[in-house]
């Protein structure tokens, strides 16, 4: 009776033992299956939101390729009919010569502003030069007589994916307009340095700051900050907002280095 006993105590503890290890097998399999399902809903996301930022590309070439090929052809037919209308105006009728004028005046200005956009939206120098130029660029059409902008950018970025140039270049177009129109800035420093696996764009100004957790639940006004940290998750990259209302800003942006880069680009902090 007592061997029966252990015999079944033994047999019971084994089914316990078994149920416990099967639990735990089963638990470790469903956390690798959630794991797996987690990794590739992230990559889904990241090729998606990829995929929406290279749209978004190819939709400002078709803007910028219509307005220089239809609006600027448009424009321009419209200044010589002009210049053709002033040379039949007689002298004394100043009042038509005066309209003439300024009318041609308004053409020149939309002309002005036309290519404007249309550099805006395809950085043709980022293309052709390479970043430092475009940031050289950048820097010189944002300062004016109320703001300075300076730039402390090494030459090597040039060495970095086209990818991750254009990256860069659109993070600061969005950074510079916020602190020039939204914070009013009259200085805004733009500096890239180098890590031994990384890259950061540090953008510093002197205006009147801003909540963050207040900016990103406006729709409006918080859509560029939600567009920066979008377009840096693609890359795994990431960004830090150091701010707060009535100082300056200073945000950073990184992204890690690939190793085709990192052989090429030395260390410089």
């Amino acid at each position: 009776m007592k061997l029966y006993i252990a015999v079944g105590s033994v047999m019971l503890l084994m089914m316990t033992l078994f149920i416990i290890l099967f639990v735990a097998f089963y638990q470790h399999r469903q956390a690798q299956h959630l794991l797996a399902l987690n990794a590739l809903r992230e990559a889904y996301r990241k090729e998606l939101m990829a995929a929406t930022f290279q749209g978004q590309e190819q939709e400002r070439r078709r803007l910028a390729r219509d307005l220089h090929d239809e609006i600027g052809t448009m424009l321009s037919v419209t200044k010589l009919n002009v210049n053709q209308l002033d040379r039949k105006i007689p002298d004394v009728h100043t009042g038509a010569l005066l309209l003439v004028q300024k009318t041609r005046a308004l053409l020149d200005e939309t002309m002005s502003n036309v290519r404007r956009i249309s550099r805006d939206l395809v950085p043709t120098t980022l293309e052709r030069f390479g970043l430092l130029a475009a940031m050289e660029e950048l820097a010189e059409k944002a300062t004016s007589g109320d703001v300075v902008v300076t730039l402390e950018c090494p030459d090597m970025v040039d060495r970095l994916p086209a990818s991750t140039q254009l990256l860069f270049y659109r993070i600061a177009q969005e950074l510079l307009n916020n602190a020039i129109k939204h914070a009013a800035a009259s200085q805004v420093n733009v500096q890239f340095v180098y890590f031994h696996d990384a890259i950061r764009m540090s953008v510093e100004d002197n205006g009147r700051g801003f909540d963050y957790d207040e900016a990103v639940k406006d729709r409006r006004s918080g859509l560029g900050l939600r567009n920066i940290e979008s377009r840096l998750t693609v890359v795994d990259g990431h960004v830090t907002f150091d701010v707060a209302p009535g100082r300056g800003s200073r945000i950073h942006v990184q992204t890690q280095l690939t190793d085709v880069v990192n052989e090429e680009v030395p260390v410089t902090a």
